[in-house]
């Protein structure tokens, strides 16, 4: 039976102002709290993208911990995108109406 694949959530800023929350590895019970970290950690930003393309699986935990983060980041007035390309994930999004609380993209050049 192979390792999980480690994960690893990073904050950084692009050039355009918008702050990325990259994920890496597994979004599940395990990695909720360091993910809900590093989103209250860009709390002040204007306009957040959760990147998930590097995301190998989404749990209930991990749904949990971006919708509220979605509904926070939205009810504070500021703009919130998602980035997920991995179909298990991407289905997992759909079906859990996370789609509905921030918009989808397959790729950061994708979002407008």
């Amino acid at each position: 039976m192979a390792a999980p694949e480690q994960f690893d959530v990073r904050v950084e800023t692009t050039p355009q102002g918008m702050v990325v929350v990259g994920v890496r590895g597994e979004l599940d019970l395990a990695a909720a709290e360091a993910f809900e970290d590093a989103i209250a950690s860009v709390r002040d930003a204007s306009h957040v993208v959760v990147d998930l393309t590097d995301c190998t699986f989404l749990d209930s935990s991990g749904v949990r911990a971006l919708s509220l983060s979605a509904r926070d980041i939205t009810e504070r007035g500021a703009r919130i995108d998602v980035v997920a390309s991995n179909p298990a994930v991407l289905r997992v999004l759909e079906i859990t109406r996370v789609d509905s609380l921030a918009p989808v993209h397959e790729s950061r050049d994708a979002i407008v």
